[in-house]
């Protein structure tokens, strides 16, 4: 990926800072003091500016006492590329696609995760479509991405409703591509996830014919490099606790967040709102379950052939950045 995909968050919340919180002191107890020897550049992968707006917002990009600069990507496949390229330290990505890429060799290792409502996956029907339910998707073509979470909900629907994917056309697309085909009829359904559902469903161009819950995890990671682990440690730890903290922060400041979100990426606030509100994510420990979860997703892509190698979920993983307890707490009591 070119170079110039990178832009620097200095000086970038002149016109936006909000409420830094009090929550932006408990996401740090869990990092080291930074010092002068620990300023440098750290380099963010983000997606549709998911990382980049809620830190933001929050107000844990002030002060900070390193440079980050984002290079923002519209899916994970592409993101996780430019990991595996060097070309980032640190990026965001779900389940499913790390399990693809890390089967691959992606020289990185998974340093925070976090949980949202499965309902952020979802497959969508336009809305003048003669289909109701997974089981008219029988005989007709679906767009996703190979290898993204989206490809899971497809094969997971399809299966708990007695189909195969030979029963289908899966058409394989990035998003930008997926949402031509969608509306111009090339395909007839769309597994896609999160603010490209809420630009469908606001619009009124698109439903959701049946979303995650009870077919995929919808965890999601910031991984690291290996070189970064190795080199950026205290900023790598730094980062992930901002990031715990803005999220913790967005879950009782969703209009604020909207808003800056949807300035960021060129959709509204009332997309964005929306995207925020189906996924809810929240910053869990890299725990056994976490380990788990991702081991039952590359599991499953195992059996599709889309990887082909043995996968061991906690080789995979670095424990080696906790998040504060109190962090921690915070979050499962809003598990609901």
């Amino acid at each position: 990926m070119p170079n110039d995909r990178f832009f620097p968050a200095a000086g970038s919340l002149s016109r936006r800072r909000l409420l830094t919180g009090t929550v932006a002191a408990a996401g740090l107890l869990a990092a080291p003091r930074l010092g002068r020897a620990d300023t440098g550049i750290l380099k963010v992968g983000d997606q549709r500016a998911s990382i980049r707006s809620i830190l933001e917002a929050s107000g844990q990009l002030k002060d900070v006492p390193y440079t980050v600069k984002f290079a923002d990507f519209p899916a994970a496949a592409p993101l996780l590329e430019t990991l595996n390229a060097g070309a980032v330290d640190v990026g965001f990505a779900g389940d499913a696609p790390h399990s693809f890429a890390l089967s691959n060799g992606l020289p990185a290792k998974i340093v925070a995760a976090g949980r949202s409502d499965p309902a952020c996956i979802g497959i969508l029907a336009r809305t003048d479509s003669p289909i109701q339910s997974v089981a008219d998707l029988k005989g007709r073509s679906i767009a996703t991405g190979r290898g993204s979470i989206g490809h899971y909900m497809v094969v997971a629907a399809l299966t708990a409703h007695g189909l195969t994917v030979n029963d289908v056309k899966l058409t394989f697309l990035q998003p930008a591509e997926a949402k031509l085909a969608f509306a111009n009829g090339t395909v007839d359904a769309w597994s896609v996830w999160t603010l490209y559902i809420a630009q469908e469903v606001v619009a009124g161009t698109g439903r959701v014919l049946v979303n995650g819950r009870g077919l995929v995890n919808n965890n999601a990671f910031i991984s690291a490099a290996d070189t970064a682990i190795a080199t950026k440690r205290p900023i790598v730890q730094d980062f992930v606790a901002r990031v715990a903290a803005a999220r913790l922060w967005a879950l009782d400041h969703a209009e604020d967040y909207a808003r800056i979100w949807a300035d960021l990426v060129k959709v509204t606030p009332e997309v964005a709102a929306y995207a925020f509100n189906l996924e809810r994510f929240r910053p869990v420990a890299v725990d056994d379950a976490v380990v788990a979860d991702l081991q039952k997703t590359a599991d499953f892509y195992t059996t599709l052939g889309v990887i082909q190698k043995p996968f061991q979920a906690a080789q995979h993983v670095d424990r080696s950045f906790p998040l504060a307890p109190a962090v921690l707490a915070d979050s499962a009591a809003r598990a609901g």
